[in-house]
């Protein structure tokens, strides 16, 4: 291919559901295209260091994956109707630990490689259906992602889920260019996959849906109307696939759910996609300018690609009835995204800013359409980078970000807690993490309260009900009974919206009680999940009459 055409758009092989489209823009060539190029070789480096390597500790939810992941397939089911997650992820992580085993660079590099994979399938999907160089600018956001690279260095289910949404914009350009049930199926698979992998994926599926039962009565050819049936056709075998796991999904939502936070309200459907670039690692240290900045772009970009065509140097056409390059990208983005805030406030379920990944690959491919809104291709290079050297540069400051305070708590019970002394998380959400680096033999007596259960796992079962019915009195009995004379060391953290109130009443009636020394303060500032250490020098009880 000549020096000149290295990112021109010769290769758009449009399909008919997407319409085909040109835009009057200069092609990127010669030297600006070579140094475009070296710069995406730099950013492709960068974004591979981020993806795997992670000097944290695993935190809460990855150190729970692990435990869960660990067990015998035959007891993963029960694990997870407490947990109130699907299996597929899972039972993945535990066929890779059977071969790489169970240490944090082990368990990470799976999510690392599954990003990998995201990247390429993302380059020849777009570029087989919008041209090279949307292509190279949506796999250059998609690598410089801090989002894509904080799940790519977390043992979660995420990046696994933005590789089967690549898997499934293939499988959908698959079926759009020759309909027919052959090609259906793979559709139908990745479907499946994503229902088993996340439960946001139903949300995903009704956007999709309503796309497709527009295409299927509406289209202007006949194949794209027998395509998007035959595309219904796959999510009803989705369905079906799923009716073996819809009793535990029942039970999970009516007992599991996401007690750890409040509902969303419908400010957040409007902002969720700013989110983002606010990964929990940043959380840490707030909000940065550079994030605004990066956000500002974000918005620009996604309002070039709904209402703006170039016609010319700085000459632009606005439609208002938005641009066909970019209606269905918008539509699986913003609307899955608006879809599942809606559903989680009338539902009463928290949300996050990773379920959004479920919408975040088409989102990466709507921001790179934002670009063919501008004539100059220097200015296209320009603002790519700008915002790819955003992402980067909050990307990089999370790698940095320790996750866990799981370390010093463990060195802090070592240097002062003796074997027999009774160690209370509270909330139990702090025990996976410390029993993960906590050495075998230490003689502690490791619970988590209010249930006072194994720590390596949390028990989301009716979890506020547990938490509002615990009794600082009787909890304190219990562990003084266990501890026997031994010192209770109580492990608290801020910042757990639910179990904050029930863990300050303990904590103030241990004080009340019993003189107290506190071993390891906290430092939300710096971990994620911070800790704060504390020792209550409690004698046993009296035995004998009366007592």
């Amino acid at each position: 291919m000549p020096e000149s055409d290295l990112l021109d758009d010769t290769e758009i092989r449009p399909v008919s559901a997407w319409s085909a489209w040109r835009d009057d823009v200069a092609p990127i060539s010669g030297r600006l295209a070579q140094l475009a190029l070296v710069l995406f070789g730099v950013e492709a480096l960068l974004g591979l260091w981020l993806r795997f390597s992670a000097p944290t500790l695993l935190w809460l939810d990855e150190a729970l994956s692990v435990n869960i992941a660990k067990l015998p397939l035959g007891q993963l089911h029960g694990a997870l109707k407490e947990d109130g997650a699907p299996p597929l992820y899972y039972v993945l992580l535990h066929v890779w630990i059977g071969l790489f085993g169970s240490s944090d660079v082990a368990v990470r590099t799976l999510s690392g490689i599954v990003s990998c994979l995201t990247v390429v399938l993302v380059f020849f999907l777009v570029r087989r259906v919008w041209g090279r160089e949307v292509a190279f600018f949506a796999t250059a956001l998609l690598l410089g992602s801090s989002f894509a690279t904080y799940y790519a260095t977390e043992t979660r289910m995420y990046a696994l889920v933005m590789l089967e949404c690549a898997l499934g914009g293939w499988a959908l350009v698959w079926l759009f260019e020759r309909p027919g049930w052959r090609r259906m199926v793979p559709l139908a698979l990745v479907c499946t996959a994503l229902v088993y992998t996340h439960y946001w994926s139903l949300y995903l599926f009704i956007t999709v849906g309503l796309w497709l039962v527009v295409k299927s009565f509406w289209a202007a050819k006949d194949e794209t109307a027998r395509a998007a049936r035959f595309g219904l056709g796959a999510l009803v075998i989705a369905g079906l696939c799923f009716l073996p796991w819809y009793p535990t999904f029942s039970y999970q939502q009516a007992h599991t759910g996401t007690p750890w936070g409040g509902r969303p309200n419908f400010l957040t459907a409007i902002v969720a996609v700013l989110h983002f670039n606010a990964n929990q690692a940043v959380q840490v240290a707030r909000s940065t300018p550079l994030q605004r900045v990066v956000e500002l772009f974000m918005v620009l970009m996604m309002g070039l690609a709904l209402f703006v065509l170039a016609r010319g140097p700085w000459r632009f056409a606005l439609r208002w009835a938005t641009t066909p390059r970019a209606r269905l990208v918008a539509w699986l983005s913003l609307g899955t995204l608006v879809v599942g805030v809606v559903a989680s406030h009338f539902s009463g379920a928290a949300y996050a800013p990773r379920y959004g990944s479920v919408a975040f690959i088409p989102l990466m491919i709507f921001l790179a359409l934002g670009t063919r809104a501008l004539f100059q291709p220097w200015l296209r290079v320009v603002v790519v980078l700008l915002i790819v050297a955003g992402m980067l540069t909050v990307g990089v400051k999370e790698h940095g970000t320790q996750r866990s305070q799981a370390g010093q708590a463990v060195a802090t019970l070592q240097a002062h807690a003796r074997a027999g002394s009774v160690v209370l998380f509270c909330p139990d959400q702090l025990g996976p993490s410390i029993m993960r680096v906590l050495p075998a033999g230490t003689g502690l007596k490791t619970y988590g309260y209010p249930r006072f259960d194994d720590p390596n796992f949390i028990n989301w079962v009716d979890y506020n009900k547990a938490l509002y019915a615990s009794k600082p009195d009787a909890g304190i009995r219990e562990a003084r009974t266990l501890a026997h004379g031994h010192s209770i060391f109580l492990v608290t953290a801020p910042g757990y919206e639910v179990a904050g109130d029930i863990c300050k009443a303990l904590r103030i009636t241990l004080e009340e009680r019993f003189p107290s020394k506190v071993w390891l303060q906290g430092q939300p500032k710096t971990y994620y999940q911070s800790m704060k250490v504390t020792e209550y020098f409690v004698p046993p009880l009296p035995t004998g009459p009366g007592s």
